[in-house]
């Protein structure tokens, strides 16, 4: 994913009063959680969706505070959106505090969303009160973006229980995501399909619809999977889909064509904070890792960029690049700057 020497140095992104006009959008329960004066923009994912509809929104798992620098280091220096992604098992308030002060510190305004998944486990009553209080405690926590799972509900009930506990997260501002069954599963396009309507039905519209696919084995692999995608994408008619799961170059290469609205990393940057040099290639990656530090030192200087975990930066700022993410948190400031004024208007 090279690049032209004179691609590495900086060009103009949004003005700064576009941005402190896009600060205007941060859900309440984001600005409840921020300190005073932070120009952290944590937004909901619909908002961002919405306003940058030509593009494919990146989410890194964000694992550790290395990982979550080095990715939103990556966005800002490719001028995009970004999603932060709360591990399993990490309690949500600290990891939004070490975020959010993080990008008000390298990364102030740049448009980026924060994600958790809810796992429910069951239709009944002890699992439903499980789960709203861990929504809440999401919610309360500042993050922006739930998925919800509902894979191990009796099927005809799913779309009460996720009536039930995703209702109240979508009234707070956030961005509601169903995640759906398997594509490669028999019958799983109608099955996917028909929880949306039956959602619907009962008076709650998903704001996207996401789903969980393993690593292609080949290239032919990858493009029988970006082919299911997009007839997923195009039976749900308008409604945003996102792919969660591993990824592979030959996969984000088809993805980058496809009308996917966005995709997770799979853990890969995480995955690559702190490894070793490989026993081959060494080279190839020192060279990669040179040319990212140089665009990291032309946007933030040669001190922020010393301190980022290359391997993360790397990983993290190639696969935004594949997925063409670049420039989508210029879209989104001028799109969100647009309607702003008309409101004002």
């Amino acid at each position: 994913m090279g690049r032209r020497e004179a691609d590495l140095a900086p060009r103009p992104c949004y003005t700064a009063r576009v941005l402190s006009r896009v600060l205007a959008f941060r859900p309440a329960s984001v600005v409840g959680r921020l300190p005073p004066r932070s120009d952290a923009c944590p937004l909901s994912l619909a908002e961002l969706l919405e306003a940058a509809p030509g593009y494919r929104l990146p989410s890194v798992e964000a694992s550790t505070p290395d990982v979550v620098r080095a990715a939103l280091v990556a966005a800002k220096v490719l001028h995009s959106a970004i999603g932060l992604a709360l591990p399993a098992g990490v309690a949500p308030e600290p990891w939004f505090e070490r975020v959010t002060r993080t990008a008000d510190e390298i990364a102030a305004a740049l448009p980026l969303f924060l994600s958790a998944e809810v796992a429910l486990e069951g239709e009944g009553a002890p699992a439903l009160d499980r789960a709203a209080q861990e929504v809440w405690r999401l919610v309360e926590a500042g993050l922006t973006h739930l998925a919800f799972d509902s894979s191990r509900v009796a099927p005809p009930d799913r779309a009460r229980v996720l009536r039930e506990v995703a209702g109240p997260a979508q009234e707070r501002g956030l961005c509601l995501d169903v995640v759906l069954p398997l594509v490669g599963e028999g019958g799983g396009l109608r099955r996917a399909v028909s929880l949306v309507e039956e959602l619907a039905r009962r008076g709650l519209s998903a704001d996207a619809a996401s789903v969980r696919l393993p690593a292609p084995e080949d290239a032919e692999g990858a493009r029988a999977q970006v082919a299911a995608l997009e007839r997923l994408q195009e039976a749900l008619g308008g409604l945003p889909l996102l792919r969660r799961g591993p990824v592979t170059p030959a996969l984000l290469a088809g993805l980058r064509l496809s009308g996917l609205r966005g995709c997770e990393d799979g853990g890969a940057a995480a995955r690559a904070s702190g490894a070793p040099l490989p026993a081959t290639g060494g080279e190839a990656l020192a060279e990669r890792r040179s040319r990212w530090r140089a665009r990291a030192a032309a946007i933030l200087g040669a001190e922020e960029a010393d301190r980022l975990e290359a391997r993360a930066f790397v990983e993290a700022g190639e696969f935004v690049e594949a997925l063409g993410a670049e420039g989508s948190a210029v879209a989104v400031a001028r799109s969100l700057e647009r309607r702003l004024a008309g409101e004002e208007a």
